[in-house]
């Protein structure tokens, strides 16, 4: 018995390693992409949108200060389907707003796609028909404003690097470009 149970063990043992290893090698791409685990990056919103099979909805307002064409476009495509799209500021290149949508399910952002923020402070504000969760957060040592609600089996997420205001119109633009059928 002795020799079958370690020969037994030693395959147990030989399996366990092999799948620690194939679970740290499907994570190699991701790294050296710089993306979430399970994204990609494409090089144009119509490009992730055939990717995932869907429309990505995209504010029709945005301040001068923010660049186009995006900064970053990921988005998985395998279930759960999830876009963020990274806009950055003119001036100096760094990230202003990050557009995460969840396609299909009313999920939260991954922390891939959104790092975790302290919250400073929770409301409910309207954005046009519907009703959103207004927050002021902290990201690191910055101070950003996140804006989130469900519309037509999708969770849209917005975190946004200046005045809440200014949010307050990107997100409504948002909403009114989706439409309330969508």
């Amino acid at each position: 018995m002795t020799g079958r149970t370690r020969v037994i063990g030693g395959w147990v043992l030989v399996m366990a390693v092999t799948a620690v290893a194939l679970k740290a090698l499907d994570r190699v791409p991701s790294l050296l992409a710089g993306t979430p685990h399970r994204a990609r990056v494409f090089g144009s919103i119509e490009e992730a949108e055939r990717a995932v099979g869907a429309r990505i909805w995209l504010p029709a307002y945005y301040p001068d200060e923010l660049e186009w064409p995006p900064a970053s476009i990921e988005a998985t495509t395998t279930p759960p389907l999830a876009v963020v799209v990274r806009i950055a500021r003119r001036s100096d290149g760094r990230e202003r707003l990050v557009v995460v949508q969840s396609i299909g399910e009313t999920a939260a952002p991954a922390p891939d796609f959104l790092p975790p923020a302290d919250d400073l402070g929770t409301a409910a504000v309207r954005v046009g028909a519907h009703t959103a969760r207004l927050s002021r957060v902290l990201v690191g040592p910055y101070e950003r404003h996140d804006l989130w609600w469900d519309q037509g089996g999708r969770r849209v997420t917005l975190r946004y690097s200046g005045p809440m205001e200014t949010l307050l119109l990107i997100a409504a633009s948002l909403e009114r470009r989706a439409g309330p059928s969508q």
